[in-house]
């Protein structure tokens, strides 16, 4: 008898012993943001919150970031952006010292996968410099898919309401980053 619950008390400790581990979201996620480049014009140098999950290849800018809800998101590109999809992200302070651009492709996520998780989109474009009415968005985190020249690039976003105070606002979002 003893042997027998030594056994169940062994294989318990043994199976239970990862279960406690909570589970991290997985670093190519769709709905990952890992880090933010926050910039208010083209020429704007930025600044780098976190590690960026992005694939923007210097292809394209997007500004003013973070955006107010009530104004208006700016993209610049150097070819036409032919689409674009806002997909609802969550901020995770993980993966901070991986090399993403070794992870990171413009074949990592289907067309259809970012169509069926996009919140806001904008399909038959021609042109380098569109103009979103984001009023829709609420508060949060986005990340921007564009597709320009048959490729797929994004890059991450911060949306706030305009009910909300521009700087206190900018220094949680910061300080979060920290």
């Amino acid at each position: 008898m003893k042997k027998i619950l030594f056994i169940l008390i062994s294989l318990l400790a043994i199976s239970c012993s990862n279960d406690d581990k909570t589970p991290q979201t997985d670093k190519t996620s769709i709905n990952l943001v890992t880090g933010v480049d926050f910039r208010q014009t083209t020429d704007d140098m930025g600044l780098k919150l976190g590690n960026p999950n992005t694939f923007v290849k210097n292809k394209f800018l997007i500004f003013p970031n973070p955006a107010r809800n009530n104004n208006n998101l700016y993209i610049s590109a150097q070819e036409n952006i032919t689409a674009i999809w806002l997909v609802p992200a969550t901020p995770e302070k993980i993966y901070q010292s991986v090399d993403f651009s070794t992870i990171l492709n413009s074949s990592l996520y289907s067309e259809q996968s970012i169509i069926s998780s996009s919140k806001l989109s904008l399909n038959e474009l021609s042109t380098s410099n569109p103009k979103l009415d984001i009023k829709t968005l609420t508060t949060g985190y986005y990340k921007i898919f564009v597709k320009i020249g048959g490729v797929i690039y994004w890059d991450n976003l911060y949306v706030y309401t305009d009910a909300e105070d521009n700087e206190e606002h900018f220094n949680t979002v910061k300080n979060f980053w920290k």
